[in-house]
């Protein structure tokens, strides 16, 4: 296989872009945050971090099947290799000011049923970190922790909003909604804008706490056109929300003074 290198640019969004990675045109219908900044801050007081936009973009090109890799002799997973700045990843920093990391799916199969909703994100500093769970590796690594464990994996799942909304159990996390149908990656044909609700909404009305909370993604919703017709409005629940792995949201620039 010809090997890649990738390079990263900021641009003058402060989105990390992965040079050998193409990324779908934001001049339609296509976009990532959408915040108006001259709206009222009380409405919108937090706007998505640098990490965020790139995890996103990056879960973007993995579903349209833009710079997709496949490189596992046998697992084969679909990846996308990215970067995102250092300092909003675990409050690391890097002698290059950023963190590659690579964005994958399982499809769904007799062998991993299970597997098929979740969007999986594996940050690690050798080769053997991707490999081991069927992805590939970016190329160059960089990662600000020598000898990581093979399990630094992250898993995100995006449920409809009217599924989430009529779920009466509790917690609202990762395993306390197991059972909650998630969108398979698989029927999503492209992802079409990402941005977070108003201050007001369903998620700060019934989980301040959370929506208030940078480094959760609870308040984020994703609008998901399907393969098969239609779109849906869907919101992101991760397995380490609230601890710190990214920091999902930031203040709103045009509120702080």
């Amino acid at each position: 296989m010809k090997k890649i290198i990738l390079l990263a640019l900021i641009s003058s969004t402060g989105l990390l872009q992965l040079t050998a990675q193409p990324v779908i045109s934001t001049n339609n219908n296509s976009k990532i945050a959408p915040v108006q900044q001259d709206k009222c801050c009380t409405s919108n007081p937090f706007t998505l971090s640098a990490c965020a936009q790139s995890l996103f973009q990056s879960y973007k090109n993995l579903t349209a099947g833009v710079g997709v890799s496949n490189c596992h002799p046998t697992l084969n997973f679909p990846t996308v290799s990215y970067a995102m700045p250092e300092n909003c990843f675990s409050h690391q920093t890097t002698s290059a000011s950023m963190v590659t990391y690579s964005s994958f799916y399982i499809p769904e199969s007799k062998q991993y049923p299970a597997m098929a909703p979740e969007l999986r994100v594996i940050w690690g500093s050798a080769p053997g970190n991707f490999s081991y769970y069927g992805a590939c590796a970016p190329n160059p690594i960089i990662f600000p922790h020598p000898g990581i464990i093979e399990n630094h994996v992250f898993a995100a799942k995006l449920i409809k909003q009217s599924d989430y909304r009529a779920f009466t159990g509790t917690p609202r996390n990762y395993p306390g909604m197991a059972s909650v149908p998630a969108i398979p990656v698989s029927d999503i044909q492209q992802i079409t804008a990402v941005y977070l609700e108003e201050k007001g909404g369903y998620i700060s009305t019934n989980e301040a706490a959370d929506y208030n909370n940078l480094l959760s993604s609870k308040g984020i919703v994703v609008n998901v056109k399907l393969k098969k017709g239609g779109n849906v409005l869907c919101y992101i629940i991760n397995n380490y929300d609230g601890g710190g792995t990214i920091a999902w949201k930031e203040k709103n620039p045009a509120c702080v003074k």
